[in-house]
């Protein structure tokens, strides 16, 4: 299993991990900004298209490092990623 230190992203300048918009969806999936989506995937040289083909392991990478880092820098905890984080829970 990675560890934390492996995920590397880079995040766009001028955006808040509230602009993702993550919510829970009424079939216990996630959803968030495809739009800010797609922008880190083009800062970080990802084929959108692929990703949407299968998002779960980007969305996640993104959604890890973005509320470690958002965390990190003072913010407030987010009900659902703390939700997200515990044991056996996983995003749909």
């Amino acid at each position: 299993m990675p560890t934390d230190s492996l995920l590397t992203l880079k995040l766009p300048e001028g955006y808040s991990f509230a602009d993702l918009k993550v919510r829970r969806c009424d079939d216990d999936a996630i959803d968030l900004d495809m739009d800010l989506v797609k922008l880190i995937c083009t800062i970080n040289g990802l084929d959108f298209e692929k990703v949407c083909q299968n998002p779960g392991p980007v969305v996640t990478t993104i959604l890890t490092v973005w509320y470690k880092n958002h965390l990190a820098s003072g913010g407030q905890p987010d009900a659902l990623m703390e939700a997200l984080k515990t044991p056996g829970r996983q995003l749909n």
